[in-house]
């Protein structure tokens, strides 16, 4: 009996040695679900135990960096966000995970959302949820005016903003989050977009003050003064502000990420439950489809881990269909697998996931830059001073690309 149980104390021994911990860090956003996953993932993987790490999203960044730079082996799994990827890439933060996918993960996650974590033709992680800027609108104001479906171009955003005010349903068609924060440029990539436009060409020189990028601009600023259909409030707003004056019936249209619909629904945040509906982005040139931007995050393996198989195993079982499905259920995040769009269950829980999908195949992705915060900072900046009309939309543009020029070392 004794050396039975010499036996099985050996084998306990064993088997906690042979145990590994990941550690994960992850924005606070989507901590609840993530904890009830790993229970599940434990329970599948007993040895391999995940420690997770949650922060607020503005701190993230800079507690990813700060901490793999002095221990590069901190982490083994981080939340990476759409305009991170190529900055990590190139501070050899990443690790390129191509020979993981399956054939599978390759032809049925939405190429849109896969982007997020690819960088010069390598994958370096995988998409947890997918999220662009939609175009939502109240259905019933524009009953009540008369109108009878969503604009599907600017020209009749504006027109149809000026039928509502008319008649006095609203004070300002919309509102927007143009503040000097990284949500305008999410804006303003969307706008561009939407007008044919580009940040840059083919031999990388920068061509927003040009084209569709100056159209979008003169849009912006047109339509707070020219038009004055979009509430000048929008110049000082965040996406937030959009939110409740959607949700109360302040304005009629109103662009933001997919978390926005839970709001519109929910009876404690909204007086316009039901009323609110999803459209396509309205396009600068008629017949056309807009684009959108996109807002994507994804998880991926950091190279200094020294358990990238057990990391490697954690972001593809949170990725797989059936965690996918219940993130999406019970939290409302939109999958990264096209098929779970006809999902019935998950179309019973969220049927507004039907028309979303459609937008899903027509994104542009903020531009792929190593210095992209730096960037950002410029282009907000310069836009800003053209919402304020402290410059013209060309002014503010060219000094724009002169300094991303020298930034980017054209």
């Amino acid at each position: 009996m004794r050396k039975f149980l010499i036996v099985v104390l050996t084998f306990v021994v064993i088997l906690s040695f042979a145990k590994v911990t990941i550690r994960v860090i992850s924005s606070d956003d989507f901590a609840a679900f993530r904890r009830e996953a790993i229970k599940e993932f434990e329970k599948l993987y007993p040895d391999i135990k995940v420690e997770l790490i949650s922060v607020g999203y503005n701190q993230l960044y800079q507690k990813i960096v700060t901490t793999l730079a002095v221990d590069p082996g901190a982490f083994d799994v981080i939340d990476v966000d759409c305009i991170w990827t190529p900055e990590f890439v190139e501070m050899g933060l990443l690790e390129q995970i191509d020979d993981r996918l399956t054939e599978d993960m390759k032809k049925n996650i939405l190429p849109s959302v896969m982007r997020i974590l690819q960088y010069k033709g390598k994958t370096y992680g995988l998409p947890m949820f997918d999220d662009v800027l939609f175009f939502y609108y109240n259905e019933d104001l524009l009953k009540k005016a008369g109108i009878l479906r969503p604009p599907a171009t600017w020209d009749e955003f504006v027109v149809f903003s000026q039928i509502l005010q008319e008649k006095g349903l609203v004070k300002y068609g919309s509102i927007w989050g143009w503040a000097q924060a990284e949500g305008l440029i999410c804006y303003y990539t969307m706008l561009l977009s939407s007008f044919g436009g580009r940040f840059f060409d083919e031999n990388g020189e920068p061509v927003f003050n040009q084209g569709g990028g100056l159209k979008a601009l003169q849009w912006m600023v047109d339509a707070i003064y020219k038009y004055k259909v979009v509430d000048p409030a929008s110049i000082n707003s965040d996406d937030r502000a959009m939110l409740h004056a959607l949700a109360n019936g302040d304005v009629a249209f109103g662009f933001n990420w997919s978390f926005a619909w839970t709001i519109f629904n929910d009876p404690e945040q909204s007086t316009q439950v039901g009323k609110i509906k999803v459209a396509l982005v309205p396009s600068g040139k008629p017949g056309i489809v807009s684009n959108t931007s996109s807002g994507s995050m994804g998880l991926a393996i950091t190279r200094g881990s020294k358990h990238k198989d057990a990391a490697w195993k954690f972001i593809a079982f949170l990725a797989n269909r059936k965690q996918q499905k219940k993130q999406s259920i019970k939290y409302g995040a939109m999958p990264i697998w096209e098929d779970l769009y006809h999902d019935e269950e998950i179309l019973k829980y969220h049927p507004e996931f039907e028309a979303m999908l459609k937008q899903l195949y027509y994104v542009t992705d903020r531009p792929s830059l190593v210095r992209y915060t730096e960037f950002s900072r410029i282009l907000q900046i310069y836009i800003q001073k053209a919402l304020t009309r402290q410059m013209t939309p060309k002014e503010a543009l060219d000094a724009a690309v002169k300094e991303v020029k020298k930034l980017l070392g054209k």
